[in-house]
């Protein structure tokens, strides 16, 4: 295979996937160097820019009647946690019952770099009981401090998976990501603040300012990486 052949692999395709091809086809051929089963490394000059992906808005339909696409106590919660609070897969899967502030309706969500308090509103705060009352009812006796179980991790000490989460939004038609980068932007738009953006939802002030970016393209400047 030429450096010509690895280039026209990669470019078959566009965007991240590109950049993703390229980062795999580079790994094989360093593996099949360093086991001496090839003599010439036809990616080493191979360069793909990695793009740089915006954060986008969802059309307002796509989320209208968000909530009534499930009765699942469990999955009503996660969906408002994401779409009012934009709360990422890896915080609902962390959270434990401890985090729970009732008496001043906050969340507290623990992070490597720091903590981060989720103010509910009360249609949220009204799920989260709703979830805890079918919790204690269907699993009265875990020993899962996580404020998600399943069948599976009620008998156990292990957070939900991560699928778990992220399938929550299927029946919508819908994906996490989409759905909480939706809500920080429509923050972005009624601000031109990042640090804003970083109090509401716990992001670093980079994320912020790519929301900012985009919200507010007259601002200008290059986008943060």
């Amino acid at each position: 295979m030429t450096e010509a052949d690895v280039t026209a692999a990669v470019t078959a395709v566009k965007g991240p996937r590109a950049h993703e091809r390229a980062v795999a086809v580079r790994s094989l051929f360093r593996a099949l160097k360093h086991a001496k089963l090839v003599f010439v490394d036809p990616t080493r000059g191979l360069r793909i820019t990695r793009q740089e992906l915006l954060p986008t808005t969802l059309a307002p339909n796509r989320l209208a009647g968000l909530l009534e696409t499930s009765s699942n106590p469990a999955t009503r919660l996660v969906l408002a946690l994401v779409a009012l609070h934009a709360t990422s897969g890896t915080d609902l899967r962390n959270l434990v019952l401890t985090d729970l502030l009732f008496t001043r309706q906050q969340l507290l969500i623990r992070r490597p770099h720091g903590r981060h308090v989720v103010h509910l509103d009360d249609t949220t705060a009204a799920l989260l009981h709703a979830w805890l009352r079918y919790r204690h009812q269907r699993w009265p006796r875990t020993v899962n401090s996580h404020l998600l179980v399943t069948q599976q991790t009620a008998n156990a000490t292990d957070p939900v998976s991560a699928d778990y989460v992220y399938r929550r939004f299927d029946p919508a038609g819908l994906t996490l990501r989409a759905v909480r980068a939706d809500r920080i932007l429509d923050e972005a738009r009624e601000t031109e603040d990042p640090v804003h953006l970083v109090r509401v939802f716990g992001i670093s002030i980079t994320t912020a300012m790519k929301y900012i970016h985009t919200a507010h393209p007259h601002r200008g400047g290059p986008v943060p990486r």
